[in-house]
């Protein structure tokens, strides 16, 4: 515990006690009457800065987000007049030493603001209610209003990385897209440290509830705090090859039901959350159905078995996420896919599915949206791909529906119609028909055969607590 008396500036003279102990800092109020106040507890996780504010008495001021039953955060703040300043300076300097321990206080942030996200209000929504959060940490913040598509992914290719603590998105998940296939097009790809960010502004947020679970990740000012005060966790990429195009997928690649309840609402963004069930409805009464060949590289086929480790090594000891895979890319030869292209032939050690089906979905991150835990086994950098499908066959449109509402909590892998694998990559060709969709990160790409490999490790991103949200499977 590192005492402090102070004295705060009240007509009654009440005497306040800072303490600051197992990472709780106590304020405690004492009346001249000897009667004390209840104590105000606030966790080293919600301070945001300490300092002396020496501009008419010397007092020390405390910025703090303070929870507010279980899903707002409050930003206050606490002026309290000083007694002794020498003691004070050393007080404050414990307190900072503490509650940055494991990350650099006061970030350097390039941010990149997608003015059309949240129904066009992300950029407001910034303005009011994350920037008096980063000012109160002592964040300096270089603003991009991006103005048309891939304009992030165009500066982020040629930008000074050094000069920067975080790359920060202020968007869905289509901003975040950009900015990783700047990061991994540039000619340095491999040698980038500098981690991601992310403010959920957009209508799915899908890597924000990743990181901060289902009561959290469209909250913007719990997403402010992971940025202050999170640490680099490493993330696998997937390489994408479609035709003689290569780009990058950070958290799914699908065709057929999934991709239909998407692509097919972008009108109906308004609507938010409740679009993807309308896309449902509308392809299920429709009776479509998705043929393709699926080729894959499998690890492992047996759902207990894909539970048991996920739980093993979420579980772990580590405050991070620990795989059992040491692969990293050689950086002397650049991201290389070492199982080729969607040109190449199928090698001959892959399994190869000839299948009529309503889900064809592969991914990442365990959350795809809000209430849409669609891989609940996925980890950040075990070097796997989650897939999931279900087939046509024998398989009613009310079991379809239920396995869809089954996302919510992610018990739709114990579910018998359920195929679920862990993959290296995969090679999915539509079949008997022409026209379709085909999604990557939430964005319609050619309706045309594709290949993905994972590639671990690629990319750095902000979180407090080195794993994503648990799933509980």
């Amino acid at each position: 515990m590192i005492p402090l008396q102070v004295k705060v500036k009240s007509d009654d003279n009440n005497t306040t006690s800072l303490s600051f102990s197992d990472d709780v800092l106590l304020l405690e109020q004492k009346k001249n009457s000897g009667v004390t106040n209840k104590p105000i507890k606030i966790s080293a996780r919600y301070i945001l800065s300490v300092y002396l504010d020496k501009s008419k008495e010397v007092r020390i001021i405390i910025k703090a987000l303070i929870p507010q039953g279980k899903l707002i955060l409050k930003l206050d703040t606490f002026s309290f007049e000083v007694i002794d300043e020498e003691a004070a300076t050393l007080w404050i300097k414990a307190i900072n030493d503490a509650v940055y321990k494991d990350t650099k206080k006061a970030k350097h942030l390039k941010i990149f603001v997608n003015p059309f996200g949240g129904a066009g209000k992300a950029e407001n929504d910034f303005n009011q209610s994350v920037m008096p959060i980063f000012d109160a940490a002592g964040c300096t913040c270089e603003i991009t209003i991006t103005e048309y598509s891939n304009h992030a992914k165009e500066i982020i290719k040629d930008l000074d990385l050094k000069a920067y603590d975080a790359i920060v998105t202020v968007s869905g998940d289509g901003i975040i897209h950009e900015v990783i296939n700047g990061l991994l097009s540039r000619d340095d790809a491999l040698e980038i440290d500098t981690p991601i960010g992310v403010i959920p502004s957009g209508s799915g947020n899908g890597l924000s509830f990743c990181l901060l679970g289902n009561d959290h990740g469209n909250s913007v000012s719990h997403a402010a705090l992971n940025i202050i005060k999170g640490v680099p966790m490493k993330i696998d990429v997937c390489s994408v090859t479609q035709g003689d195009e290569r780009y990058y997928s950070f958290m799914s690649l699908n065709y057929g039901i999934i991709a239909d309840c998407d692509l097919s609402t972008e009108h109906l963004r308004f609507m938010k959350d409740f679009r993807f069930v309308i896309g449902a409805l509308q392809a299920l009464l429709a009776n479509r159905k998705y043929s393709c060949e699926i080729a894959m590289k499998i690890v492992e086929d047996n759902i207990d078995n894909i539970k048991q480790e996920y739980n093993k090594i979420y579980n772990s000891s580590s405050s991070h996420v620990e795989d059992k895979s040491n692969e990293v890319e050689d950086k002397s030869k650049g991201i290389v896919d070492k199982y080729g292209s969607v040109n190449d032939p199928i090698p001959s050690d892959w399994t190869v599915l000839n299948d009529d089906g309503y889900i064809f979905i592969a991914g990442k991150v365990p959350w795809l949206s809000r209430s849409q835990i669609v891989f609940p086994c996925a980890l950040p950098s075990d070097g796997l791909l989650d897939l999931m499908i279900v087939n046509w066959d024998k398989i009613s449109k009310l079991k379809v529906a239920n396995i869809l509402a089954s996302f919510e909590q992610g018990a739709h892998i114990n579910m018998k119609e359920v195929k679920y694998y862990k993959v290296a990559a995969l090679r999915l060709t539509p079949k008997n028909k022409d026209t379709g969709y085909i999604s990557i990160d939430g964005e319609k790409v050619p309706f045309k055969p594709f290949q993905v490999e994972v590639h671990p490790k690629l990319i750095n991103v902000l979180n407090i607590d080195g794993k994503y949200a648990p799933t509980n499977v």
